[in-house]
């Protein structure tokens, strides 16, 4: 059954609060004092997200004491309920670092373990978009047309966050192979790329060593907008998932994707 939005509103308007904390702490933070440390598998991180997903836990805690919260950058709090806020309080640190715009905070609301609320927050280029099961997708608050086509990867381009696809491992035949079957690649995107395919600005986005916490906020805005979101093989995405993503607009592309 269709989920309503009277039944979500509640944890839509929440979630809405916990992205505008997040905007707010970023404004704060003048780019030139951050501190940047780096965790065990070099990626870095800065005080920021800390300090972002510690208030976003806080809020969801006092708001929803019995919910369980999935985040990046601290032990996740579970108490086996139904209810799970995914948070990522900065996708893309490196563009946050180098005072690029293509970062942000990445909200999401599980039920039974299937994403109902998933919401991208760009503060440097004032972008947030929001998908809702079975509500649609929006930008800016305004209603994204839900649509796609069927074009082949021959037509189309693909974006990508850019180092992942040049790691030494065997992923790297897959990209190889993607870039020979479209007409380019463009690099760098994070969160913001996958927006920017729910608006059918960008036609393909493949990414591989992807967390729950980097896909899952995704899921709705995609399928919303009329996209297709997977993994590699074509399974929806969930906590389990490996961590290779593949959206597209184009249900051909897809299809000739997978194959690859």
């Amino acid at each position: 059954m269709p989920l309503k939005l009277k039944d979500l509103s509640q944890y839509l308007n929440f979630a809405k609060k916990l992205v505008n904390a997040s905007e707010r702490i970023i404004k704060k933070t003048p780019s030139h004092r951050l501190k940047i440390d780096f965790k065990s598998d070099k990626s870095p991180v800065t005080k920021i997200d800390m300090k972002i997903e510690k208030e976003l836990r806080s809020m969801i805690t006092k708001k929803y004491p019995g919910h369980d919260i999935y985040g990046e950058e601290y032990q996740n709090k579970s108490n086996n309920s139904p209810f799970v806020w995914v948070i990522d309080p900065i996708d893309g640190t490196k563009n946050f670092i180098n005072g690029n715009g293509n970062f942000g905070t990445l909200i999401s609301l599980c039920i039974d373990k299937i994403p109902v609320i998933g919401i991208i927050n760009c503060p440097d280029i004032n972008k947030t978009w929001i998908g809702i099961r079975d509500n649609g997708a929006y930008c800016n608050g305004k209603k994204i047309k839900k649509s796609q086509n069927n074009l082949k990867l021959s037509k189309l381009y693909f974006s990508t966050s850019g180092m992942t696809a040049f790691k030494s491992n065997n992923k790297n035949k897959k990209y190889n192979a993607l870039i020979k079957k479209t007409k380019y690649a463009t690099f760098g995107g994070d969160c913001v790329q996958y927006g920017l395919l729910a608006e059918k600005r960008i036609p393909l986005v493949v990414e591989s060593f992807l967390k729950p916490y980097d896909y899952i906020p995704l899921v709705n805005i995609v399928e919303e907008s009329g996209g297709i979101i997977s993994d590699w093989r074509g399974n929806p995405l969930n906590f389990q998932s490996n961590g290779d993503v593949v959206a597209s607009i184009s249900k051909k592309a897809h299809q000739q994707f997978l194959k690859i």
